[in-house]
């Protein structure tokens, strides 16, 4: 029953495709097999495209698969590292004494090019 049914739809689709094509026009007919032909040159590019979004569907959900289980793992302690050095004297950490010889920053000479040196 079923092969019955698409050999009609087959017949038919050709009769008409036939009709349809003996009363058009060149041109009009150059516009209908063009579009046939950017749909066809679709096709592959929609099949790549799903195939490409499912495949990162399934990384995503065996990533989130594993993030939970490794959820549930023991994790290890934090380690924290701290550089120790002596202080430069002998005051606690946040008494360190201020440098008190502070000299007077040297005067700053400008030169302006194309000017006479006087």
């Amino acid at each position: 029953m079923g092969r019955v049914v698409v050999v009609l739809l087959l017949a038919f689709a050709v009769t008409l495709a036939v009709v349809v094509g003996s009363r058009m026009s060149t041109e009009a007919m150059a516009v209908v097999v063009g579009v046939l032909c950017g749909v066809a040159a679709g096709i592959p590019m929609s099949v790549l495209l799903i195939v490409a979004m499912r495949r990162k569907e399934r990384q995503q959900e065996e990533l989130s698969y594993s993030q939970l289980s490794s959820r549930y793992a023991p994790a290890y302690p934090p380690v924290v590292v701290v550089q120790g050095g002596a202080p430069a004297s002998n005051l606690p950490p946040p008494y360190y004494p201020m440098h008190t010889a502070v000299s007077e920053p040297a005067q700053r000479r400008f030169r302006v090019i194309g000017e006479s040196d006087d």
